[in-house]
């Protein structure tokens, strides 16, 4: 899809419409403009321009939109607590002190360094993507060739040790918390992610609008306060990064509009006929093996399996390009179903999905565990757990690295300062996995 000056008044029309439309439906469970489930809202608005735009076929068109309305009644079916939950009551009891603070802040800044020491090894080995002339190219090719490790390292220790500055910040304030949560920012923007900023907010968002904080209207306020700021800093990195990647000021608008347009670019590669005749082969045991195989592949007890994005490209591309390696888009739920189930019963994979996405949301928001590891812990996965929505594989992925690469060092640090490691359990959910330190 081409785009200029010609169809630009259109696109942004139709963007404002579905946006409208998409926030009057989920705007009861938002909680904050850096909600992740209102950046997929954003893009969602614009995913459906792409879809009027591209696709001819009423079946496929109304599979797309159907499958927005059942995987939105999930979450509302999911929400029959959430009111009641997440809107910031005074009346509301806090809890201002967490146990098990000090294991939290060991923990946190061991990872803080092993998050430092792999981005400097891949920054001198490789160099910073940021400062490349294609800063997007550098930061998938970054990891190739035995490097992968390291961007589950970013991916895991990355998220959790941000998490935790932001939360140790409106408990303790101490000012090295701000200089490190700082560091971490400027790796995460110099590996070339476009939205690296808006990652930090998110995370943010996740800790600063549990109820738990609800007495912390000063914070939440300056929080609100600098929201203005942080858009405007993320926008400098994301323009920062097309500029290098555009000639003119011209193609960095034109891209803009084509990066939020194409943020499910998986639509242009499906709806093919190569492709939609490939995946008609595929059922729900393939679902099995995909969602497991994340876990079998980092325990080396079978290969990775190819992502349905990359499949999709290399159909497309039958063997002409001299690629070594190809990186596909994302395959959201909408395409997952299909793939999977068929053209009915995706719907069903649709609700479901919306309805995990938002009990998962849910637990963490009615939290009563006052342990700082794990409230920390919880907040990351909650982060990690908004790709479901995006790609179901790519949010398996990064919740297994951060079991892997975070657990272990709360294990160690636990057994050198407490000599011990205590589980609970999962009988109930409010008991879940650890007792509190004291």
């Amino acid at each position: 899809m081409e785009i200029d000056f010609s169809v630009l008044p259109k696109i942004l029309f139709l963007s404002v419409f579905f946006l409208f439309l998409y926030f009057l439906a989920y705007k009861k469970i938002l909680y904050s403009f850096v909600d992740p489930l209102f950046f997929w809202v954003i893009t969602t608005s614009f995913s459906s321009v792409l879809v009027l735009e591209v696709l001819t076929d009423f079946e496929n068109v109304a599979h797309f939109f159907l499958s927005q309305a059942f995987l939105c009644a999930g979450m509302h079916f999911s929400r029959e607590k959430f009111d009641n939950v997440i809107k910031l009551k005074k009346t509301r009891k806090t809890i201002n002190n967490f146990t098990g603070l000090s294991l939290l802040i060991v923990i946190t800044y061991v990872l803080f360094f092993m998050y430092v020491l792999s981005n400097l090894f891949v920054g001198y080995v490789k160099g910073f993507a940021f400062f490349s002339d294609t800063p997007t190219e550098s930061k998938i090719a970054n990891f190739r060739n035995g490097f992968g490790i390291f961007r589950k390292i970013s991916w895991s220790a990355g998220t959790f040790v941000s998490t935790s500055f932001i939360f140790l910040l409106l408990t303790r304030k101490a000012k090295v918390d701000i200089v490190c949560l700082l560091v971490v920012i400027m790796f995460s923007s110099l590996e070339g992610s476009k939205s690296a900023i808006i990652q930090i907010a998110v995370s943010a968002g996740i800790v600063i609008y549990h109820p738990y904080f609800a007495n912390k209207r000063s914070q939440i306020s300056s929080f609100n306060k600098y929201l203005p700021f942080v858009a405007i800093m993320a926008m400098i990195v994301f323009f920062a990064v097309l500029s290098k990647e555009n000639d003119s000021s011209d193609e960095v608008a034109f891209a803009f509009v084509r990066r939020l347009l194409y943020s499910a670019d998986s639509i242009l590669y499906y709806y093919l006929p190569v492709n939609i005749n490939y995946f008609e082969k595929y059922n729900l045991f393939d679902f099995i093996q995909r969602i497991i195989n994340p876990l079998l592949g980092f325990l080396r007890l079978q290969p990775y399996m190819d992502a349905p994005g990359n499949i999709m490209v290399e159909n497309i591309k039958a063997g002409n390009s001299l690629d070594s390696v190809t990186v596909g888009p994302n395959t959201p739920f909408y395409i997952e179903g299909r793939i999977y189930f068929n053209y009915w019963a995706s719907f069903m994979y649709c609700f479901f999905l919306g309805y995990l996405f938002f009990y998962i949301r849910q637990k963490f928001f009615s939290l009563k565990t006052s342990n700082a590891f794990f409230f920390v812990f919880f907040a990351s996965f909650v982060h990690f757990a908004s790709s479901l929505i995006i790609d179901i594989n790519l949010a398996i992925t990064q919740l297994l690295d951060l079991l892997f690469f975070v657990l272990p060092f709360y294990f160690i640090i636990s057994l050198i300062v407490d000599k011990k490691v205590v589980l609970i359990v999962p009988i109930r959910w409010k008991r879940f996995f650890l007792t509190p330190h004291r």
